[in-house]
């Protein structure tokens, strides 16, 4: 039995703490945290009313947090005894929750790669420049860190390792094809970070070909795709994170 510490109250932390929950006999007690309090105690009330909570014995709390202190998160998991923390929260928190994992061996789990404010067409690889450079303190300490939970990054890179050891001999080349035909029924919305969204389509697209990183501007190059149920879509270059760790491990 391990307890859980979730931060985060978006759309993937909403999801992630229904899934928890419903893995609560596994999980144990779950805590959700982000700077907005209210969002926290939405979401538990929507666990509660779906009995999405499996375990009736676990108990779900809420609390208000500042991911981007150290100190706090990691008071936080001491607190509630939380023996692994999902991060889907901003980005920006990165750094500081994976501090925080170390300094009290808490496991950690996070959904996209670190971005500093700010910055803007940072060098790739982008795991390399932060990340990865933790690598041996999470072996000593004897902490697990899974980068990229989420589906791309995340489930595609499952998918292209699945098929690289089982399937085919060897990969020429990998195209990550990805559209979103739902509609919100708003002017604006986003299915992520808005922040993140909007920078992926303003920096230049990096990609990985002949073993070294090109880039080319946003928007630059696109194509028309058949795709299943959603039917044709246009879609176009874009950067994004599974490609700094697929180029890392997958020869392509």
């Amino acid at each position: 039995m391990r307890n859980v510490l979730i931060i985060g109250a978006g759309g993937v932390g909403s999801a992630v703490t229904h899934k928890c929950a419903q893995h609560s006999d596994e999980l144990g007690d779950i805590c959700l945290a982000s700077r907005t309090l209210s969002k926290c105690e939405h979401i538990v009330q929507t666990v509660v009313e779906k009995t999405n909570l499996k375990n009736p014995d676990a108990k779900l709390t809420v609390s208000q947090l500042d991911a981007k202190n150290t100190d706090a998160v990691a008071e936080l998991i001491t607190r509630n005894d939380s023996s692994l923390v999902l991060n889907a929260g901003s980005p920006h928190c990165n750094l500081a929750i994976i501090e925080a994992c170390l300094r009290t061996g808490a496991h950690y789990l996070d959904t996209a790669v670190y971005e500093k404010e700010g910055d803007f067409n940072v060098a790739p690889p982008w795991y390399a420049n932060n990340e990865w450079k933790h690598r041996g303190r999470f072996s000593a300490a004897g902490v697990t860190g899974i980068l990229g939970i989420g589906f791309d990054p995340g489930a595609v890179n499952a998918f292209c390792a699945y098929v690289h050891k089982h399937l085919i001999d060897e990969i020429d080349s990998i195209d990550i094809m990805d559209v979103n035909a739902g509609d919100h029924g708003k002017y604006f919305a986003t299915n992520f970070d808005p922040e993140v969204n909007l920078r992926e389509i303003m920096e230049d697209v990096l990609y990985w070909e002949n073993g070294q990183w090109l880039s080319i501007p946003c928007h630059s190059r696109s194509r028309s795709y058949d795709f299943p149920v959603v039917g044709e879509q246009k879609v176009y270059s874009m950067g994004h994170d599974e490609l700094h760790s697929l180029s890392a491990n997958i020869p392509a």
